[in-house]
């Protein structure tokens, strides 16, 4: 804890900085959010001591296609697995009055809901 006069303002001088940092940073960070479309688990760990492998084999049993194989496949060759928020070419592919049984990849058949 500072304790002169010179210390505090050094201390405060270091905090507007940093503030000034993060403000300048925070915009970059939500344009890179939104341009990849990631999810907290992308950036996140999820459950602290779990190895990220670890954790995605944990979030995969039992849930959806369990294999990470893609559900969903278009002409040119974007997938998606049906998890997580849509890609920009699925939205973009229902605006124009797509279905997602459109892009159903073969083979690959959705679970109802319990």
């Amino acid at each position: 804890m500072p304790k002169t006069f010179n210390q505090m303002k050094k201390r405060l001088e270091e905090a507007m900085t940093e503030a000034s940092e993060a403000e300048e940073i925070i915009p970059l960070l939500k344009e890179a959010i939104a341009k990849f479309e990631l999810v907290p688990a992308d950036l996140f760990e999820l459950t602290a001591g779990k190895t990220k492998v670890a954790q995605q084999k944990a979030s995969q049993s039992g849930k959806g296609s369990g294999n990470g194989a893609p559900m969903y496949r278009d002409a040119e060759g974007n997938t998606w697995a049906g998890r997580g928020r849509r890609p920009a070419w699925v939205n973009e592919a229902l605006a124009l009055g797509k279905t997602l049984e459109d892009f159903r990849a073969r083979g690959r058949h959705l679970r109802s809901a319990k």
